[in-house]
């Protein structure tokens, strides 16, 4: 009975894995070593999420901040080899469908960060979406994190905290 119960959970896992990745939306599901705590996980969705894929997008979602949000910050793992194209760059209000303009955007090589300059804030209480269109995907498979912190737009403001994303490439 126990062999005939471990062979039919055998089956079902090995379909499971063998479903290959044709999902397309991943949840930012993660047992452990994702972020500091299980609330910071953030969700996301890769279109093709293979390594070495040139014309990748990337749908980045933020939950709501306190504070009107001035500027994003994304730093990349260190193994994260892939690159951005700083210029196909759009960020969007989930919860309004406002969109927002650009109005710079840097890559700093020292310390991996893309930073986000909006032209005007995304106010507060509002899901952010971020898509990176043109994006080099990294050249190995693995799970990447990308931690986003966020400025807002008070008196002295200082980058926050918002949460991890923990990309698998394939």
């Amino acid at each position: 009975m126990l062999k005939r119960w471990l062979g039919g959970i055998a089956v079902v896992g090995l379909l499971l894995v063998g479903s290959g990745h044709s999902a397309t939306a991943q949840s930012g599901f993660c047992l452990f070593g994702c972020a500091k705590e299980p609330e910071y996980i953030l969700n996301y969705k890769i279109e093709n999420r293979e390594h070495d894929y040139t014309s990748d997008r990337y749908y980045l979602w933020m939950r709501p901040e306190n504070v009107a949000v001035k500027q994003i910050q994304i730093l990349t793992d260190p193994a994260f080899d892939g690159r951005f194209d700083l210029k196909a760059i759009d960020v969007a209000s989930r919860t309004s469908g406002a969109t927002y303009a650009v109005e710079s955007t840097e890559w700093d090589n020292d310390q991996r960060t893309v930073t986000i300059v909006l032209a005007k804030p995304i106010p507060a209480q509002e899901e952010i979406q971020l898509v990176f269109s043109q994006v080099l995907n990294p050249s190995t498979d693995g799970i990447y994190k990308l931690v986003a912190r966020v400025l807002g737009t008070e008196a002295n403001p200082i980058y926050r905290y918002v949460g991890t994303w923990s990309i698998s490439i394939e």
